[in-house]
C-alpha cells in the first residue's frame, strides 16, 4: 500500500537490516572521522568529518527510497575517509 508521498507503508525486514547495518557503518566511521585528529591537521580533519556528514546525511535522507543506499553509504564513508587519511599520509606529511 502506498501513502501520499508515494513511499510503501510496510518496510521489509531486508530492508529495515540493509539500513541498520549501513547506519552501524557510519558510526563506526564517525568515529574514525573524529579520531583522525590525532594524524591529519585541522583543515584535513574539517574534510574528512565533512564527507562523513555529507554520506550520513544521504543515507538518512534516501533510506525509504532504497535499501542499499544506507548500506552504500556507509561502505562508501569507509572508504573516502581511510583513502583520504592514506592520501593525506602518503603526499601531504601526515603523521602521527
Amino acid at each position: 500500500m502506498e501513502n501520499a508521498s508515494g513511499d510503501s507503508a510496510q518496510i521489509s525486514a531486508r530492508h529495515l537490516l540493509y539500513s541498520l547495518v549501513g547506519w552501524g557503518l557510519q558510526a563506526v566511521f564517525g568515529v574514525l572521522a573524529f579520531a583522525s585528529g590525532l594524524v591529519a591537521p585541522p583543515a584535513g580533519v574539517a574534510v574528512i568529518v565533512a564527507v562523513w556528514i555529507l554520506t550520513a546525511a544521504y543515507s538518512v535522507v534516501r533510506w525509504k527510497r532504497t535499501p542499499m543506499v544506507p548500506l552504500g553509504m556507509g561502505l562508501l564513508a569507509g572508504v573516502l575517509i581511510v583513502g583520504i587519511i592514506a592520501f593525506g599520509g602518503a603526499f601531504l606529511d601526515w603523521n602521527a
